[in-house]
């Protein structure tokens, strides 16, 4: 049986800002809510969130003998932000995370052999069939916020998470905290495409709303003629904004004054120089006629 205190002390020699530890079991209620999510057509065109729904409520199907998830945070909260009306979602300011992310779990579950020889892990960075923000929340992480995304106590959704999936117990298990957000509604009221969808106390987004889904995912020569971007010409902070907890979470990721003066310049760069520029960041999801898109794109006003 593997020491919680050991897990804890070597996510943090291996860079992460949070740990927490849930053992491994079903989630029916989140696969009840993500066929019903899938029903209504909030996927959009995202045709890959409708594989393997079993095994995103299951990780004992991801990976076989799984018995823990360990759950990990890694703050991104830039120092400066991005002005005008060609805006970057601040997640994709620095490196891509899914290859940071993935490096350091990695570290961690190397570690974690050198002590626990017959240990087996997977690590899990977003790509995978897993619910992130279920399993940060079942690890005590914080809870699920009104806008879909991990609220953080201290880093607030300013947080990428990521998973390792063990095959041993541990010998303390995690439970989840109060949510917090009580009778706030503010990210809510900050999305301007009412994207952020809720019955009774059950919060969704439909992604085709949506202005992250739209800037990224969506393939289409046009985007909708009704979307609003609210200045984003790539993904979308509106909600994270408008958090509280937000407000005062620390910063944990320096941006020079050069970084930015780069990535306001991007709206002007040609094919070679942004591919050359998004080639180890997040952006490097969309192609430059989407980038050119989303910049073109005019809404139209009824």
């Amino acid at each position: 049986m593997l020491s919680y205190a050991t897990i804890q002390e070597l996510a943090r020699q291996s860079g992460f800002d949070a740990c927490g530890v849930a053992r491994a079991e079903a989630l029916p209620l989140f696969e009840e809510h993500l066929r019903r999510w899938l029903a209504a057509g909030c996927q959009g065109s995202m045709a890959y969130m409708e594989e393997h729904v079993e095994m995103r409520a299951d990780p004992r199907r991801l990976m076989e003998g799984t018995k823990s998830v360990v759950s990990v945070l890694l703050g991104y909260k830039p120092s400066q932000t991005m002005k005008g009306t060609h805006r970057i979602a601040q997640y994709a300011y620095g490196a891509d995370y899914h290859h940071t992310m993935k490096q350091q779990l990695y570290r961690l579950l190397l570690a974690l052999q050198e002590r626990y020889p017959h240990l087996e892990g997977r690590p899990c960075v977003d790509t995978a069939p897993i619910s992130d923000q279920s399993w940060a929340q079942r690890s005590g992480l914080g809870w699920i916020g009104k806008n879909t995304l991990l609220v953080n106590p201290y880093l607030g959704t300013y947080c990428f998470v990521g998973e390792l999936l063990i095959n041993q117990e541990v010998d303390h298990y995690d439970t989840p905290i109060d949510n917090l957000c009580g009778d706030c509604q503010k990210c809510l009221q900050a999305c301007p495409n009412q994207a952020l969808q809720h019955e009774g106390t059950h919060y969704w987004v439909d992604a085709n709303r949506c202005i992250s889904y739209n800037t990224i995912e969506n393939r289409n020569p046009q985007l909708p003629s009704q979307l609003k971007l609210a200045g984003y010409a790539y993904g979308c902070d509106c909600c994270q904004q408008a958090c509280p907890y937000n407000a005062t979470a620390p910063v944990k990721l320096t941006v020079s004054n050069e970084l930015l003066e780069s990535l306001e310049q991007l709206a002007d760069a040609d094919e070679s120089t942004f591919k050359h520029f998004v080639k180890h960041r997040a952006m490097n999801r969309i192609k430059y006629w989407q980038w050119r898109r989303n910049i073109d794109h005019k809404t139209k006003v009824s």
